[in-house]
């Protein structure tokens, strides 16, 4: 099945539309008739075919990647991969660093920008024989105005953003990964509508040297991916290779997929996020609940324990809170950047520094200890629970270009706790993600969750 083409009614289908999986593909590339130049050449037929319409890519690098699954052939039939991720081919998001293609950050401003060093990650990826394939388009600077990306399910709405390429790609199954990021909701809203699997994951768990940062304590590195095995696999390589941010562990976890494991006990969480919410998706979304239930998954509400109620309440105020701090936090360098050059710099990103400015550092400092009030409530309830459980976004991707609302993503950002998107759910024939969150430094156990979770219903990519 594709999507349909822009003008038809979308039928997005989660149990017949296929993500592009990569690691499922390796044991051919030694022992069978396939390669990976093969598999990238699949890959560059299919973003031939879709980029036009879905303009997801900044940057395509095909005779660069070409040239690195060559090698990577060449590795695999002298028996010798570099890593895990030898020949993967995937797209870096235009935040991120990379040596031998430009870095733009989605700004006039840095047009035509090639740094002389790749990110950590980016090193790391190409250390082990991953075949960078382009640069994914984002949003100015990680929040700036929507950019140019469609929809690969419908191009007459939005992909989400800032990872708005990213998600585009893989959702597309264009490729079967992608790196994005995450200081608000760049990394779940966008899976959500595009319909991939998605890991934000611990705060500071994978470094962030060398990606553009704008609120450096809520931002996060993004893995999408085509199932949650290539997810796993490919965040863990990278924090092996690159570590975490300077002063944290890194991601815990061991370096293949972990075995998909039964949530005894999950806590429903609505938030604010459910005021916003259709109806045609909060209908998918208690279905899915009642299956859970069915499946013997104890799920947990307000109703059932007063710290989940306090916690609630705190989190119906998560965006006013993650705007103190993401607004204090942004004004540098963008304030330098308009200073340079405003008209370079978009309406929506220009609202969001007159905010800031007028933010004091004692609201701040309170913003800050309120943070630390509430990430005490979630790890309490983290204790008693296999996760949480709720939606990635109120509804599916919007028509017309908005990134739609990140109101379900703010408190794992602010939070700095795990949280995952899978692609389970389709109201009117749009994808709809659920969205798991975890414990700080339970991304390993999250996943195992979503693993069990995915696969008692739906095939894990394939």
């Amino acid at each position: 099945m594709r999507p349909d083409s822009a003008g038809a009614a979308p039928t997005y289908d989660p149990t017949i539309w296929k993500l592009k999986t990569f690691f499922d593909a390796v044991p051919g590339f030694s022992d069978g008739p396939d390669t990976p130049r093969a598999y990238l050449e699949r890959c560059l037929e299919e973003i031939a075919s879709r980029e036009d319409e879905v303009m997801a890519f900044a940057h395509l690098n095909a005779e660069g990647a070409r040239a690195q699954a060559d090698a990577a052939t060449g590795r695999y039939r002298a028996g010798n991969p570099l890593s895990p991720v030898d020949g993967l081919p995937i797209g870096i998001k235009d935040l991120i660093e990379t040596r031998d293609m430009p870095t733009e950050f989605g700004s006039e401003l840095f047009a035509g920008h090639q740094p002389i060093r790749d990110a950590a990650v980016v090193a790391g990826l190409r250390a082990g024989g991953a075949v960078l394939v382009g640069k994914t388009v984002t949003v100015t600077f990680g929040g700036g105005d929507p950019a140019k990306t469609r929809n690969p399910h419908d191009t007459a709405r939005t992909p989400g953003g800032s990872s708005s390429g990213t998600a585009a790609v893989v959702g597309g199954a264009m490729l079967p990964a992608a790196l994005g990021t995450h200081a608000r909701g760049s990394t779940i809203r966008p899976a959500s509508f595009c319909g991939a699997f998605a890991l934000k994951p611990t705060y500071g768990a994978i470094n962030r040297q060398g990606v553009f940062s704008a609120a450096d304590s809520m931002d996060h590195l993004g893995t999408f991916a085509g199932s949650l095995s290539d997810m796993w696999i490919i965040a863990r390589h990278m924090a092996k290779t690159a570590g975490g941010d300077p002063g944290h562990p890194g991601l815990y976890g061991g370096l293949r997929p972990p075995a998909p494991a039964k949530p005894e006990r999950l806590i429903r969480l609505d938030t604010a996020g459910w005021a916003q919410t259709d109806d045609p998706s909060k209908q998918a979304f208690e279905d899915f609940i009642g299956q859970l239930a069915g499946d013997g998954v104890e799920i947990f509400t307000r109703e059932d324990d007063p710290t989940i109620a306090a916690y609630e309440d705190e989190l119906a105020r998560m965006p006013a809170l993650w705007m103190h701090l993401y607004r204090f936090e942004m004004r540098w360098p963008l304030l330098q950047y308009r200073g340079h050059d405003r008209t370079k710099i978009p309406p929506r990103l220009l609202r969001g520094l007159d905010e800031g400015e007028g933010l004091t550092q004692e609201q701040y400092r309170a913003a800050l200890v309120k943070r630390e009030y509430v990430r005490g409530l979630h790890q309490e309830l983290a204790s008693r629970a296999d996760g949480f459980v709720t939606l990635s976004s109120p509804g599916t991707a919007p028509v017309g270009m908005d990134q739609g609302s990140a109101i379900f993503n703010e408190s794992s950002s602010v939070l700095g706790v795990p949280a995952i998107s899978l692609p389970l759910l389709a109201v009117d024939g749009m994808p709809l993600g659920i969205q798991l969150q975890g414990a700080v430094h339970g991304d390993e156990r999250l996943t195992a969750c979503g693993r069990w979770i995915t696969e008692s219903g739906l095939d894990d990519g394939g």
